[in-house]
């Protein structure tokens, strides 16, 4: 023992303190670097229970595929017909309402309104139910069977003009000519941004900008979706939308959302890029869409959004 640590003394040139600590830590150095396997080759224990284990796995995947997964698959989509009709809110059924894009809850508000002896005496009375997405009545107006105002006003013959604002002013300041007509009827499908100028209240900016928009979508369904042009307010609409008609048989450029490919669906403005991921996922994962009740595939789609979406597809 002595003559070790003289040679490891001489080799090293270690102090006699530091001989004595290196001779102490050199076989505890060696033992922590054998112990874990030797540890291993201890507590080693051989597992022969694959083949059963693979057999169970087999089986449960065989049960999901016979049993659970076809129900799931039955109940993915709920069975809903959207379409858009006329109806008179007054007499039509909760399931009429529905049909027309009303969610269940919403249905049965306007059925309990009227049991309670109210009614509806114009479009917009509709709006009075407590929910009612400003929305969605924009989309169902022009097919609700009711006035648009109670007809004893006697300022008919008067010119329903307001200057605009000064916050309106922000967006375009629009000079209006003296010998213009004080009424006329525009096809908001037909109309071009010249057409579009002889409204009152709008100028070459709104004018393209409805033009553009129109381009877009494929063509106007609703007079309603003028308010969905970046800057038109409220006021500005309604001054206007006695002047506007969409012809009862134009029909919008429509999208075969089984045959469209990732860029001409996310072209069009009710579409965002996600909802479009949502939807070729969809078509891999489901197959095609044969009706608007399967955009309840889509999750972020709401009943608002799949009544303004469906006169833009086909489902072929």
């Amino acid at each position: 023992m002595l003559n070790l640590k003289r040679l490891v003394r001489n080799y090293f040139g270690f102090s006699k303190t530091q001989t004595n600590g290196f001779m102490i830590l050199s076989p505890l150095i060696f033992a922590l670097l054998f112990t874990p396997s030797i540890y291993r080759r201890l507590t080693e224990v051989e597992y022969n229970e694959f083949d059963s284990d693979k057999s169970q796995l087999d089986s449960l995947v065989a049960l999901w595929n016979n049993s659970v997964k076809p129900k799931l698959e039955k109940e993915v989509i709920p069975e809903i017909n959207i379409r858009l009709t006329s109806f008179d809110p007054n007499i039509a059924s909760t399931k009429e309402l529905m049909g027309v894009g009303l969610d269940e809850r919403l249905a049965s508000r306007v059925g309990n309104y009227i049991n309670a002896g109210g009614s509806f005496k114009v479009k917009s009375d509709l709006k009075r139910i407590y929910g009612f997405p400003d929305s969605l009545y924009q989309v169902l107006e022009q097919y609700i069977q009711l006035p648009n105002e109670l007809p004893q006003r006697n300022n008919r013959g008067r010119a329903s003009f307001e200057m605009p604002s000064n916050k309106e002013n922000l967006y375009e300041e629009v000079e209006v000519s003296a010998s213009l007509p004080e009424f006329f009827i525009l096809d908001i499908n037909e109309a071009d941004s010249t057409a579009f100028q002889k409204l009152r209240g709008i100028g070459p900016t709104y004018s393209s900008r409805i033009v553009k928009f129109r381009q877009l979508l494929g063509g106007f369904n609703s007079i309603a979706q003028i308010r969905e042009v970046f800057g038109v307010s409220d006021s500005l609409y309604e001054s206007i939308a006695s002047q506007l008609r969409v012809n009862e048989v134009f029909r919008p450029v429509q999208i075969n959302i089984n045959l469209a490919t990732f860029k001409e669906i996310n072209a069009h403005p009710y579409i965002s890029y996600e909802q479009t991921k949502e939807i070729m996922n969809a078509k891999s994962k489901y197959g095609k869409f044969k009706s608007p009740a399967d955009l309840n595939r889509v999750s972020s789609f709401d009943s608002i959004q799949i009544v303004k979406l469906t006169p833009y597809l086909q489902f072929q």
